[in-house]
């Protein structure tokens, strides 16, 4: 290595270690995740009700705030809700992921595919289709932070997270995860179904997200 060039590889050691020096001095950020506890029981048709969670699950996903809830359609059907919150000072990135926990739980993992819901103004999600025991779901995933929803893998997470800590001194963000049974195969009802939750849940998580009045209302997704 030329002597040039190993200059230019030492002077950029020397601003990643300051810049992560700096990082690790900031106070963060850490807003009230309990803000999440406000989202609407009654979210388009649907009325929720709350789900206890297992202390076994809660101690698995460990995540410094959990909302579980069942919404119930006047027509019989059920749409399951789960928002995972992680702070700043825990990475804001979750300990267990849906393609990971559902086997775990017992469940077959029958497909896994990338959707986009509600067109070129909407989010992407991960779709899994899961069986057990004769019982098949159809499950719908994805990662927010502070700056944008709709965000697929962990990668792309901590990339955000990275730049809401340089930014905004905080890399808080959720699991959001959305799930209903198929009912006699019908995968299509089950997506439709799905698709209206992600958007009025979207919408929703918009006004509650920890941080004051801060919300994803108006920032480009």
């Amino acid at each position: 290595m030329r002597t040039g060039e190993a200059l230019s590889l030492l002077g950029l050691l020397l601003v990643a270690g300051v810049a992560a020096w700096w990082l690790m001095l900031r106070p963060v950020v850490e807003p009230d995740p309990a803000r999440l506890d406000a989202l609407p029981l009654r979210l388009m048709d649907y009325q929720a009700m709350d789900i206890p969670m297992d202390r076994s699950v809660s101690e698995m996903l460990d995540a410094d705030h959990n909302v579980q809830r069942a919404y119930l359609h006047p027509q019989g059907y059920v749409v399951f809700v789960y928002v995972g919150y992680y702070g700043t000072r825990r990475g804001g990135t979750p300990e267990h992921t849906p393609e990971v926990c559902y086997p775990s739980q017992g469940w077959a993992l029958a497909a896994d595919g990338a959707r986009r819901v509600g067109g070129r103004d909407g989010i992407d999600v991960r779709e899994l289709v899961v069986t057990k025991q004769g019982e098949q779901r159809l499950v719908h995933f994805w990662y927010r932070t502070r700056e944008r929803s709709g965000i697929t893998s962990i990668a792309g997470l901590r990339l955000d997270h990275f730049r809401g800590r340089l930014l905004h001194n905080r890399a808080d963000g959720a699991l959001v995860r959305v799930s209903t049974p198929v009912e006699h195969g019908d995968l299509d009802a089950a997506r439709s179904r799905l698709y209206a939750m992600d958007r009025g849940l979207e919408l929703a998580l918009d006004q509650v997200w920890p941080g004051g009045d801060e919300s994803l209302a108006g920032i480009a997704r």
